[in-house]
């Protein structure tokens, strides 16, 4: 695997007709980095994985694996989401982008996702509500109130800003 170059996001913004999920964000995505993409059902947090994977083709190699995996096989929904992350895993990618990679998932084949996820050394940017699965981030990206507040740390001292902050 090729270790990535920082990706800088610059001024990246998303917005409907009559809606701005979020503005004027800025990071830079360093290797080796697990970001958790959290906020509301609605507010843009898959499309947002979306622009980030588009501009990390153009800089690296990365596997976006979707929410919802089409298949003409009879596997169920977990078995076809465990194929889909072992395939992307397979080409080496640099980055692996997830989009609620839990969902679908009974006990075993979660377990089977941690173990991979843990044993991936690339950069892992996932959205996800599994507080199971923040747990396992280095960084968390709130989208709220039309703006993307980034979070240093684990899920628990996310948990832990959020409440003093109220």
């Amino acid at each position: 695997m090729m270790m990535h170059q920082p990706i800088y996001i610059r001024d990246l913004e998303l917005s409907f007709t009559h809606k701005t999920c979020f503005e004027n964000f800025d990071y830079q995505i360093l290797y080796g980095q697990r970001i958790a993409i959290i906020g509301r059902n609605g507010c843009g947090k898959s499309t947002l994985l979306k622009m980030i994977h588009a501009l990390c083709q153009e800089k690296t190699s990365s596997a976006y694996v979707p929410q919802v995996i089409e298949s003409d096989t009879e596997c169920s929904g977990g078995e076809r989401l465990k194929k889909a992350i072992t395939e992307a895993l397979a080409t080496n990618p640099s980055i692996l982008l997830l989009d609620e990679p839990t969902n679908h998932l009974d006990r075993k084949n979660r377990q089977s996702l941690f173990h991979m996820l843990r044993k991936y050394e690339g950069t892992l940017i996932f959205v996800s509500h599994d507080k199971e699965l923040l747990r396992e981030c280095d960084t968390l990206w709130h989208i709220d109130q039309g703006h993307i507040r980034v979070f240093s740390g684990q899920y628990d001292h996310y948990i832990h800003e959020i409440a003093i902050q109220r």
